[in-house]
């Protein structure tokens, strides 16, 4: 009796067999780690850095003026905590109400005065200013500054910015394992032989 014989395949060898189930998981676990991963980083971010303007301790604000130079120079960003406030700190705070520009942030050195109304004053002036904010109006104490890196802020917060990082993780999520991609050495060796 003449049998059958049914042709032998390698499972290992590249483009012979594919499970396309084991691919759909191994991506559906990329993406569910990648996504939980995110989750925690921003969760931890929040935690950590809650804006001052929405009741945390932290701000992050760009220089507009030249009213702090040589200080702070136009677009630096200065890095802000919500602390106690001392004779002599940097300060960012928003423009008393009832007074003219009510609610602006402006960033300037205590240069006298308490809680119930800082003296306030550029480093760049002659003068102190006319605002007296009290503790209230205060944002935050600048801790430290990044040289244009306001600049920097406004160009990572554009939307050609977001998407193009965007892009690259589905890039790099979607990028096919080494173990998946073809052993162009065993083709090689086979053509060869």
């Amino acid at each position: 009796m003449t049998g059958l014989a049914l042709p032998r395949v390698r499972a290992d060898l590249p483009g012979r067999h594919v499970d396309t189930s084991s691919r759909a998981a191994q991506l559906t676990r990329r993406l569910n780690a990648a996504a939980f991963f995110q989750t925690m980083l921003v969760v931890c971010l929040i935690l950590i850095i809650w804006p001052s303007t929405f009741g945390g301790r932290f701000g992050i604000v760009m220089v507009a003026g030249s009213s702090m130079e040589p200080t702070y120079m136009l677009g630096d960003a200065v890095v802000i905590w919500k602390q106690p406030v001392e004779v002599g700190d940097t300060i960012v705070y928003r423009v008393p109400e009832g007074d003219f520009g009510a609610g602006n942030p402006v960033i300037h050195r205590v240069v006298g005065g308490n809680g119930s109304g800082w003296i306030t004053q550029g480093d760049g002036k002659a003068s102190p200013d006319t605002w007296t904010p009290s503790n209230r109006d205060v944002l935050g104490v600048a801790r430290f500054h990044i040289p244009l890196g306001g600049r920097a802020l406004a160009v990572m917060g554009s939307w050609l910015f977001t998407a193009t990082l965007g892009g690259i993780a589905a890039g790099l999520l979607l990028w096919p394992d080494s173990e998946n991609a073809p052993d162009h050495r065993a083709r090689k060796g086979r053509h060869q032989a």
